[in-house]
């Protein structure tokens, strides 16, 4: 009988174990999606930081380049060299005409150069004032010499344009001897940023604020927008100053409390700290409120729903291993999956069909991140996973070792991998990059009664082959 019916009864079973677990589940919903909702709001924290930490830097690249051009250019060394009192002299123009040609040519809203030797503050439109240390409004200028620094950025009251907010970016001027000139910089109005920093936080539902964390001060002791002083921010998002002010290091730092998701981000060359914060109490209502619907929703479809829920459940469960897996940078899975693959595959796969481990990485990466920054080195090995990617396609598994190392599976013998892997070589030797783009790689036959480290060994030892004799080429492992 119970031969007979045993898929019956198991499916009964199976359904009864549903609504149990089911109804378990409702009692700590609350609980459950408030730590899923922080999950969500952490991501989007973090990611909003580095987004807006990437706007800021890429506001003021600029400026500080013109900058600092400026502040080495030989033309306003030798300006200096013979500078009088008369400000209204052909000389005096000579400078005027040169502040206002940067001013034109890069649409800032203020070029000036401070002086000094007189304290004149020429800006692209003839003399503003002369600065002094009994005026607020001249601050910014003796505690920027004194913080004895290349360059200065920060937010403050643009004399010549209203007193409009405005992003200045100063740079220290010195003679061959090391002497202090004055400061020459350039300043634009934040209006444009602030925009598109709200309609980020709006789209999101996310609180931003960024500090001052130690440039220079000056006159501008207060907040506006997004810009805060440190104890406005401190209320805002209701932590402490010691957390708006805190040494985050380049990861940042992130944290809960209750409902509210935040994180603090550093930027460096700024010399501000970022705060993000996400309170995601009317998401857990919300998704609470989806949850009883769908309770009463399975109760009158009682059959239908249990089936339904177990296949979605299988795939959400191989969906959810999947993305928890992925590396950021390259949208490859990382190291942890492709152990779990290999084992898998290593049962299933490889003694029905010849398969080859290849190990690679990128030759000169140290050159491209210390030449032209981090950045362009992530770009890079973007580029390098793409290729990957599109060359391997179905024919096999690619993962991010890491750093600059990639690892995978070639469903093909070893002639036709290497031959796969020389096409690579070709496309990636042919791309457009700052320097010449180039990987070493190692190729083992997979053989599956060994372990991962072991067919390990074996390609990375023909991928320091690869190295040993000049780079830029694939070696296949001998067989052993």
């Amino acid at each position: 009988m119970f031969k007979k019916h045993r898929f019956i009864i198991c499916g009964a079973l199976i359904i009864i174990v549903v609504f149990a677990i089911f109804a378990g589940i409702q009692f700590n919903e609350s609980t459950y999606f408030k730590k899923l909702a922080i999950e969500q709001a952490t991501n989007d924290v973090n990611l909003t930081a580095m987004d807006l930490n990437s706007q800021i830097t890429n506001m003021s690249t600029e400026q500080r380049v013109v900058s600092q051009m400026m502040a080495n250019d030989i033309f306003l060394l030798r300006w200096c060299e013979e500078e009088n009192e008369d400000t209204e002299s052909a000389h005096a123009n000579e400078l005027y005409e040169y502040l206002k040609t940067y001013q034109l040519k890069y649409n800032y809203d203020v070029v000036f150069f401070v002086s000094n030797k007189t304290y004149n503050y020429y800006y692209n439109d003839g003399l503003n004032k002369v600065v002094s240390r009994d005026s607020e409004f001249d601050a910014w200028y003796f505690n920027f010499l004194n913080l004895n620094q290349e360059y200065d950025i920060q937010i403050d009251h643009d004399e010549v344009n209203d007193y409009s907010v405005t992003l200045f970016v100063n740079c220290l001027v010195v003679d061959k001897n090391g002497n202090t000139i004055g400061v020459v910089g350039v300043g634009n109005k934040i209006d444009d940023f602030e925009a598109s920093v709200r309609g980020l936080t709006d789209s999101l539902s996310i609180d931003a604020g960024i500090v001052n964390k130690g440039n220079a001060h000056n006159s501008f002791t207060g907040s506006s927008g997004f810009y805060m002083t440190a104890s406005d921010a401190a209320a805002n998002f209701n932590i402490s100053e010691e957390d708006v002010l805190k040494n985050v290091g380049i990861q940042g730092l992130t944290w809960t409390d209750g409902y509210l998701c935040t994180t603090v981000y550093h930027n460096k060359d700024l010399n501000w700290n970022i705060i993000v914060q996400k309170n995601t109490k009317e998401l857990v209502a919300s998704m609470l409120e989806q949850t009883y619907g769908r309770f009463v929703f399975m109760i009158s479809t009682t059959l239908a729903v249990s089936i339904a829920c177990v296949i979605l459940l299988s795939r959400l469960n191989r969906a959810t291993r999947f993305n928890e897996n992925i590396d950021e940078l390259t949208g490859l899975i990382n190291a942890k999956l492709f152990r779990e693959i290999f084992q898998e595959k290593r049962k299933k796969r490889f003694h029905q069909k010849k398969s080859c481990l290849f190990v690679l990485d990128i030759d000169n990466f140290k050159h491209f991140n210390d030449t032209y920054g981090h950045m362009y080195g992530n770009t890079i090995i973007r580029m390098m996973a793409s290729n990957l990617k599109d060359l391997i396609a179905g024919d096999g598994v690619v993962c991010r070792w890491g750093g600059d190392e990639f690892i995978g599976i070639i469903y093909h013998n070893v002639a036709e991998s290497k031959i796969m892997m020389d096409e690579l070589q070709c496309m990636v030797n042919n791309l457009e990059t700052k320097s010449p783009l180039s990987f070493s790689c190692g190729i083992a036959k997979i053989n599956n009664h060994k372990s991962l480290e072991e067919n390990f060994k074996l390609a990375d030892s023909a991928l320091y082959t690869s190295k040993e004799n000049g780079k830029g080429q694939v070696t296949v492992a001998k067989e052993r």
